[in-house]
């Protein structure tokens, strides 16, 4: 296994330096962080774990508004994903692709799977969607996971994906958009919950 870094300046006047992570695999697991919630917060840190376990390379993000420690504005997310999508341009061409995203990263990877014209062979993990994400999951294939006390993601949303071909839709009873309940333990016992389909999404993706 090697780690070494792609270092790009951005639109935020910071370098971004995005950590890959290379086992000699065909697949590239690539994690999109959320508004506020980076690659090391525990959603997507232990769904890079669970990629590293399953063999893949892995790529994880970092948007130059979190190196600037700026906010991100709402017209700035196409910047943040053009960013992205040079990331993973500079890269030598996989054979798979496994998208791990959470809440604004959601609509990133999606954008970036099409405007890269490699969504037929990407799979997407979808943690907490927003309701502009639901377009792109429609196009796309893989798994959706939100918690029914989300402010930003109704059960009217997840109707509109319940069924649809290609995606399947995990609700996790009281969580909110982290994912998280009001107990420590009960959040924990949610997360082995989530780590068990991150395994299963995993599985899927790969024997594919």
């Amino acid at each position: 296994m090697s780690v070494n870094y792609i270092v790009m300046p951005s639109h935020w006047g910071r370098e971004v330096r995005h950590k890959h992570i290379q086992q000699g695999s065909k697949a590239l697991a690539v994690i999109f962080p959320g508004k506020n919630y980076s690659a090391d917060k525990p959603l997507l840190e232990y769904a890079a774990k669970v990629a590293r376990e399953h063999g893949c390379d892995i790529l994880l993000l970092e948007y130059g508004y979190q190196s600037a420690r700026a906010e991100l504005k709402r017209e700035e997310v196409g910047i943040a994903a053009e960013e992205c999508k040079g990331a993973i341009a500079s890269l030598p061409m996989y054979d798979q692709f496994l998208f791990i995203s959470k809440s604004i990263g959601t609509v990133i990877a999606g954008t970036v799977a099409e405007e890269l014209g490699i969504q037929r062979k990407t799979a997407h993990l979808y943690l907490t969607p927003l309701p502009e994400t639901l377009p792109l999951i429609r196009r796309s294939q893989g798994s959706v996971i939100y918690g029914s006390s989300d402010p930003m993601f109704s059960e009217q949303h997840s109707a509109e994906i319940a069924g649809h071909k290609g995606i399947r839709v995990y609700r996790m009873d009281d969580a909110n958009h982290s994912l998280e309940v009001g107990s420590v333990n009960e959040t924990l016992a949610i997360l082995m919950v989530i780590i068990n389909f991150y395994h299963e999404f995993f599985r899927d993706a790969l024997q594919n």
